[in-house]
């Protein structure tokens, strides 16, 4: 199988599936090759805990300020990544803690960009041209007017439950039924990406059943590993299991992306030095590694919190593949 740049009526053709005009014989040979066009399926799901009081957990960014990196970014940059036409994309803000559409009373039409959702390129770039910054203004506010009540009002977010469950169907989109036309065959799939923004501690009020990272849990193996005499930290991990995340059961997430950003060491001074050794940064990263790796994530990478806007969109665009377009 081999991936090339389609536009005009090929990527048309694998967008609407059912339709078959006629081939191109000048643009694409009749070779009997497979062509797969790949859109981005995007999830940006925050731990919406008490991290989200940027007076408690000083960052330079919010989780406001990383969403709208994500919004500007979606056109022209990530809509026109290796194609040109009939993009299926999609950006969902989504809720590790279900509960909270209730609480908030949010509107999740707002929360939700799809471009799968148009008959032809006509609309689609129509939408682009007219719409588009109108949704993603939508989206914002939206986001703004949740990520303030969950300032004021909070009620955690158990993330080991989300990758666990949440994660499903809805939210992991698979490769659409090839189309053939005369000898070649198009098909559309997705890269399934979550960005979440966390600390990194799993505080979701539930200990010592191995679905918790919390400040005691950190704190627990810093002062076991130092007392073993071990020099290597993962050796140890490796080891004493009773220190390591449950992996989650949930065959979704070999098909899944997670991008983790925003994580924030508690053991840091105010002037941002070590208090400790390991610190927490170093132990946080260890344990979500080997939970991830365990629990059968595709692909993921760890981030401290952004020092700048710029630095964030690196982060992102960067795990995307994306070149930024200017």
């Amino acid at each position: 199988m081999r991936n090339l740049h389609l536009t005009g009526f090929i990527a048309l053709l694998a967008a609407l599936g059912c339709r078959a005009p006629q081939r191109d014989h000048e643009n694409v040979p009749d070779t009997g090759s497979v062509f797969t066009i790949t859109h981005f399926n995007i999830l940006f799901a925050p731990d919406m805990s008490n991290r989200v009081d940027t007076e408690r957990y000083k960052r330079p960014l919010n989780d406001v300020n990383i969403l709208s990196i994500v919004t500007s970014d979606l056109y022209p940059s990530i809509l026109r990544f290796k194609r040109s036409e009939n993009q299926k994309d999609k950006l969902r803000i989504d809720f590790i803690n279900r509960g909270l559409i209730n609480q908030y009373a949010v509107n999740t039409d707002k929360l939700l960009i799809d471009f799968d959702r148009f008959a032809n390129q006509k609309e689609r770039i129509n939408y682009i041209r007219q719409t588009l910054k109108k949704d993603e203004d939508e989206m914002t506010m939206e986001f703004t007017r949740v990520n303030g009540l969950a300032v004021r009002q909070n009620f955690g977010a158990d993330i080991w439950s989300y990758l666990n469950q949440g994660i499903d169907d809805k939210r992991v989109l698979f490769s659409e039924k090839p189309v053939r036309l005369d000898h070649n065959t198009y098909v559309n799939t997705y890269r399934n990406i979550l960005i979440m923004p966390t600390d990194g501690y799993i505080e979701a009020g539930i200990f010592g059943k191995g679905v918790d990272l919390g400040q005691n849990t950190v704190a627990r193996f810093r002062e076991a590993f130092s007392n073993s005499g071990e020099t290597s930290m993962q050796q140890f991990l490796d080891s004493n299991k009773q220190f390591q995340i449950r992996p989650v059961n949930n065959a979704y997430l070999k098909d899944l992306e997670i991008l983790v950003m925003e994580l924030y060491d508690r053991s840091l001074s105010k002037q941002g030095a070590a208090t400790v050794h390991p610190t927490d940064m170093e132990i946080i990263k260890l344990l979500w590694t080997k939970w991830l790796q365990q629990s059968g994530v595709k692909r993921f990478e760890l981030h401290p919190f952004a020092s700048s806007r710029d630095e964030a969109e690196k982060t992102i665009l960067n795990f995307m593949g994306i070149t930024k377009t200017l």
